[in-house]
């Protein structure tokens, strides 16, 4: 028997990085394809209706192989499955620029068959990221913020240069250079990676291969038998129907009617891309010290229902652009604080099959939503379809508060804080946020009396308690603080001639108070008469 020979140290640190790299350039050539196939579609056909058929049958193939799909994973493992799939779609999209304006029918099937094989490159990366975060040892939303800052800002940088590309290239160069980037994506995950099958250099025995139809049931079922997962399944299907409604219907109507500048346009969904970009920076600094359930809750609270409001109460695009920005900013914790929670509670060997039913449900807001809110708008009105839909928005988001038995699980599913190699300090940032955000247990004094706290960020840990000054003296002489020690010490020289005072004042009293009483008694005592 073969022996593998374990990765080495400095692998082992690269392969989150890598990883992460690999799906950014996915996400860059993307988002250019995402632009070029329909713009080939429309140079050769002329139809728009035929731009929205590709698209659809593209994101229909994507859904569906995410979900009868997940069990091959599983066969062929996550690493091998990210390489057949980056490989495969770089000859689709290939086979796309070299036969695309041969047929429209041609181009149907090509289309599906990379949503397909985009679908089982991206959930199979997503997946290769649990085992990496485990070996690595460090924090789940962490990472997941540090990846979804990434992966919205390669979305920013395809979107631009995919323009760039078709206007140098034309749309069948810019389709090149997607197949390109799917082959670049395949070396780093080939180099960077290691396979997560493999432990300590000895090669996993390859577990009995489960029957097709029962893989699949079993997926479903472990899916239906989770409250947590079903609840936050739900709620990322509503929450990506009205991020649709938003982006393809009121944000281009209020443009339209109100400033008629496609420059507004780009102004706002730059405005929300960056806002995420620059919540995410933060939130993967803040993310191990902070309370999952208040963080989401907080996210969809500011950046849900008041990032539609604001199109119905204001005309001011500088107005508009702010709320958009802050709503992008708060709403930054909602996919890391998803994600993390999808793989703390999600068994590994359930994770493709998990994850893929969860994104299909996810997913199918999105078609829903621009055609529900065309329906809205067409019916009620611009303004009052915004306000119908911004009070829809914040009665979903009171989701979380209503069920917040379930909810509150997200705290539950085993946050760790970042660690590092003992030879390697820690970045400041990370001590400032523990201070600040961290378990804090405070002993305290005041009038006479000792109380106990103890938070960690926003959540109590334990309520209020008043201690009995023995105890609290007790608890601070373990402590190898002199300073400390001589406080306490002058504190109980202070008591005690407080205390001697207290008692000389009463002893006054009291000498006073048995003076009146003689001074009473001799007033009625009986006269005599001679």
């Amino acid at each position: 028997m073969s022996i593998a020979t374990p990765p080495s140290p400095w692998r082992t640190r690269a392969a989150i990085p890598g990883l992460v790299a690999a799906e950014a350039i996915s996400v860059i050539g993307g988002r250019m394809s995402f632009l070029a196939i329909p713009w080939l579609v429309l140079v050769t056909t002329g139809s728009p209706v035929k731009v929205g058929v590709v698209a659809g049958a593209e994101t229909l193939a994507y859904v569906l192989s995410g979900v009868l799909a997940a069990p091959l994973q599983d066969r062929i493992g996550a690493r091998a499955t990210s390489l057949l799939s980056d490989v495969g779609s770089a000859v689709v999209m290939g086979a796309i620029a070299l036969t695309g304006q041969l047929g429209f029918g041609v181009l149907i099937v090509l289309s599906s068959l990379a949503g397909a094989l985009r679908a089982q490159a991206d959930r199979s990366k997503n997946n290769l990221l649990k085992p990496l975060m485990d070996a690595a040892g460090t924090d789940f939303t962490r990472v997941s913020a540090a990846r979804e800052g990434v992966l919205r800002t390669s979305g920013l940088i395809g979107a631009s240069v995919g323009g760039v590309a078709i206007a140098a290239f034309g749309a069948i160069g810019a389709i090149w250079v997607d197949a390109a980037s799917f082959l670049i994506g395949a070396a780093l995950v080939a180099f960077f990676v290691p396979d997560p099958a493999r432990k300590d250099g000895e090669p996993k025995k390859p577990a009995p291969a489960e029957p097709y139809l029962t893989a699949l049931r079993g997926g479903f079922t472990y899916f239906t038998q989770e409250p947590l997962l079903r609840a936050v399944t739900g709620m990322l299907f509503f929450t990506n129907l009205f991020n649709q409604a938003s982006a393809v219907v009121f944000v281009p109507m209020w443009v339209l009617t109100v400033l008629d500048s496609p420059v507004a346009l780009g102004s706002v969904a730059a405005a929300y891309a960056i806002g995420m970009i620059v919540g995410s920076v933060v939130f993967a600094t803040l993310a191990p010290y902070l309370p999952r359930y208040s963080a989401l809750v907080f996210g969809y609270f500011v950046g849900g229902a008041p990032r539609f409001l604001v199109f119905a109460l204001s005309d001011n695009l500088t107005v508009i652009v702010a709320v958009t920005f802050i709503s992008g900013m708060v709403m930054c914790s909602v996919n890391p604080t998803v994600g993390a929670v999808i793989y703390q509670r999600v068994p590994g060997p359930m994770l493709a099959r998990a994850g893929g039913i969860i994104m299909a449900v996810a997913m199918a807001g999105i078609p829903l939503g621009g055609v529900l809110a065309g329906l809205v708008v067409e019916r009620l009105g611009f303004v009052n379809g915004v306000l119908l839909s911004s009070l829809l928005y914040f009665a979903v988001t009171l989701t979380p508060v209503i069920r917040h038995r379930v909810w509150r699980e997200l705290n539950d599913a085993g946050a760790r804080g970042p660690t590092a190699d003992p030879a390697v300090a820690l970045p400041r940032g990370y001590a400032l946020a523990a201070t600040a955000l961290g378990p804090r247990v405070t002993l305290r004094y005041t009038d006479g009396e000792w109380t106990l706290h103890a938070r960690s960020g926003l959540r109590r840990l334990a309520p209020r308690r008043v201690l009995r000054a023995k105890t609290a003296a007790h608890a601070l002489a373990q402590l190898d603080a002199p300073a400390v020690h001589e406080a306490v010490r002058e504190l109980a020289r202070h008591e005690h001639d407080g205390a001697g005072r207290e008692a000389a004042r009463l002893r006054a009293d009291l000498a006073r108070m048995e003076f009146a009483m003689s001074q009473i008694n001799v007033g009625l005592r009986p006269t005599h008469l001679p």
